[in-house]
């Protein structure tokens, strides 16, 4: 099963996002993600949150609403990705998790930690960028006009980059030297290998 997640941060483009959900997947709204959903035309099955940021208004009477506590421990989006993958989810994407706060943004970023926990690929994505992140190997196909950049989450070694303009091999990466950013692709394909520790790997356009 795959579960397509919509928080309530910031979606310039509601028309990109619509062709992206399948007709069984099962989409959940963070918050007022519900009125991002309305804007791509999506119904939500469950919309959980602890609506500090909205009033509920405008949330489809088909949908089942689970309410939190304002006090808590875990985010909105938190709470949504933990139910994704209690429901069987194999597979997230998520929508309109960014925006103008940086410390969301970044919460974001981190949670895509949970997927390599529990076996889930959870990728972030929104109308300029799709962010996952990696433990072993993936092989990418080529987007026109997107750049490939790798980050390392944690100290990372044994990486390799192939069908790149600037391939590497057996290479490593620490916080604070972020020479893998702006990659192009040279092939129809690039394939990224980390022996040890975790990339955030980026495609990105302008």
């Amino acid at each position: 099963m795959r579960a397509v997640i919509i928080a309530g941060g910031t979606i310039c483009d509601p028309s990109f996002y619509r062709p992206l959900v399948q007709a069984d997947d099962f989409v959940i709204c963070a918050d007022s993600g519900y009125i991002n959903a309305a804007k791509i035309g999506i119904t939500p099955k469950l919309v959980i949150g602890d609506f500090d940021s909205s009033e509920r208004q405008g949330v489809p009477g088909a949908a089942e609403v689970r309410v939190l506590p304002v006090e808590k421990d875990r985010t909105d989006l938190h709470e949504c990705i933990l139910c994704a993958i209690s429901y069987g989810a194999e597979e997230i994407l998520l929508f309109g998790a960014g925006g103008t706060r940086l410390d969301h943004s970044l919460a974001a970023i981190s949670l895509l930690k949970l997927g390599l926990e529990r076996g889930v690929r959870i990728r972030l994505i929104d109308e300029h960028n799709e962010a996952f992140l990696l433990q072993g190997s993936v092989t990418i196909p080529k987007r026109e006009g997107y750049k490939l950049s790798l980050l390392p989450i944690t100290k990372a070694s044994g990486i390799s980059a192939r069908g790149v303009y600037y391939p590497l091999s057996d290479s490593e990466m620490d916080w604070g030297n972020p020479y893998g950013v702006s990659n192009e692709f040279t092939d129809d394909e690039a394939t990224i290998t980390v022996r040890e520790g975790i990339l955030l790997v980026m495609l990105c356009r302008d």
